[in-house]
């Protein structure tokens, strides 16, 4: 079949461009910096009218054979990326100072407009058979935590009973038919249920209901995490309050308590990790770092499963790499540092894979991808202070091997974490093809954020010139977004 020829006359220009570029260079250059002509970032704007973008980014390990008349050097490929891209590169590595010119990265909220009349057993159903399963704990099964809010809701007829029955409802509604007016106007109800509830007697079962309806809330913000669900930290930050002040977490504590404490701690640990990284108080939402991360922390039940120990370890990593010290400490502060930090990487490396008769078949695995995030995490964070560059990189393929062999991963932490390592095309799709099949599970909820910010970093990877510093391009990305995301 004969290959029809370019009839646009800018198209033929780019196309004598390219050629006489390439013509030139195996001219002009030799051979052996060749290599280095093409590996370089070209970026060009043909004519003043053509918004038309070309880049040409440094070549994988591995690429696929080129065909014999291709129209770009043998050692190029196409960089994917957009003009945010391009201004976040630049803005990032000129670190402009100015952190109102951020460029942003949100999620427009989906909206269904239908007018829903679902009656609230429907969705006191739905939620006991779909919904729940979609409530983001660790160590647990949801469906068991969704059987504890449910006794919650139905303990007893006051006004916080009434609040945790009408966010569940809320949840249902959402879970069910995305955001729309019935689970708006049913969160607004819980909200003013909450309200009217906190000027009656607070005792351990009202403060219970409390902590219930705030995590219920707090779950209906971030299941969607569209770029309206902004509330989620504050909705954690008053479940602290309520669990310090009534002493919840002091007090005798039955499963449905030990449970609710134990999702709480999951979503506060995984919070500070975001909040390390998100700074962005210039935006309307200025005070949330200093609220959620204040001295108010979260624990766990006293009867936490075993796999919490690597929620534990997730919180020392996270408190660790935050308080690394700065270039001019002393070199016995930095060997001090560095000895924790190797302690800290030889218990995460020691601690054991807890499976239960309750886990599905992938479970095994997502502890095993919880593992090597955080070690990838730990080295690349601490700039390589422990010199296992070449063991990062066993773990990051050993990280790829186990995306593709999981039929879903729920769980966000391990696969942006190590998703973000992908230099690859093929790596690439891995993670997406995973996140593609997760997001089909009733028990999944959205991964808009995951995705926007991994491709942030796959693009800014791609753009940059040299090795960038890992915390600062972690922090960057992630402060470019519209609300603090979660990765819960």
């Amino acid at each position: 079949m004969t290959t029809a020829k370019p009839s646009c006359e800018t198209c033929r220009e780019h196309e004598i461009h390219l050629d006489r570029i390439t013509e030139a260079s195996a001219k002009c250059v030799p051979r052996k910096q060749q290599s280095k002509v093409f590996s370089s970032l070209r970026l060009s704007w043909p004519k003043a009218s053509d918004r038309r973008r070309a880049i040409v980014g440094k070549s994988p390990l591995y690429a696929p054979p080129q065909r014999k008349k291709a129209h770009y050097p043998p050692e190029s490929r196409m960089v994917h990326v957009s003009h945010e891209d391009v201004e976040m590169h630049y803005h990032f590595a000129n670190s402009v100072p100015n952190e109102s010119a951020l460029p942003q990265l949100h999620i427009p909220m989906v909206w269904n407009p239908s007018t829903l009349q679902v009656g609230n057993k429907d969705l006191f159903q739905y939620f006991q058979c779909a919904a729940s399963q979609s409530l983001t704990v660790f160590g647990h099964n949801p469906t068991n935590l969704g059987n504890a809010i449910i006794r919650i809701a139905l303990a007893s007829n006051t006004t916080s009973a009434t609040a945790v029955l009408q966010s569940l409802l809320a949840f249902s509604s959402l879970h069910r038919h995305n955001v729309q007016s019935q689970a708006t106007e049913l969160k607004i109800s819980a909200l003013k249920a909450l309200a009217a509830a906190s000027g009656d007697h607070v005792g351990t079962k009202e403060a219970i209901q409390h902590v219930a309806a705030g995590m219920l809330l707090c779950s209906f913000e971030i299941h969607q995490a569209a770029c309206t669900s902004s509330q989620w930290t504050w909705y954690l930050r008053g479940v602290k309050n309520v669990i310090r002040a009534a002493g919840l977490d002091k007090s005798h504590q039955d499963s449905d308590l030990a449970i609710l404490l134990d999702w709480v701690y999951y979503h506060d640990v995984l919070a500070r990790f975001t909040l390390r990284h998100w700074h962005n108080e210039t935006r309307e939402f200025t005070g949330i770092v200093t609220s959620t991360s204040s001295c108010v922390r979260a624990e766990a039940s006293h009867t936490a499963p075993p796999a919490f120990a690597t929620i534990d370890l997730l919180l020392e990593l996270c408190d660790a790499v935050s308080a690394r010290p700065p270039a001019v400490t002393p070199a016995e502060n930095l060997a001090d540092h560095k000895s924790y930090l190797k302690i800290l990487d030889w218990r995460i490396r020691s601690n054991p894979v807890v499976v239960t008769v309750d886990d599905n078949a992938d479970t095994p695995l997502m502890m095993e991808l919880y593992q090597l995030a955080m070690l990838v995490y730990l080295n690349r964070a601490s700039g390589n202070v422990l010199n296992q560059a070449t063991r990062t990189q066993q773990q990051i393929d050993k990280a790829f091997t186990i995306f593709s062999q999981m039929g879903s991963c729920d769980r966000q932490f391990p696969v942006f974490v190590l998703g973000c390592e992908a230099r690859r095309d093929d790596q690439r799709a891995v993670v997406l093809d995973l996140i593609a099949r997760t997001e089909n599970n009733v028990s999944s909820r959205s991964f808009n954020y995951v995705k926007i910010l991994m491709q942030a970093i796959w693009a800014q990877d791609d753009l940059a010139e040299r090795d960038v510093n890992y915390w600062d391009k972690m922090s960057y990305v992630i402060s470019c977004c519209s609300i603090v995301p979660t990765f819960v």
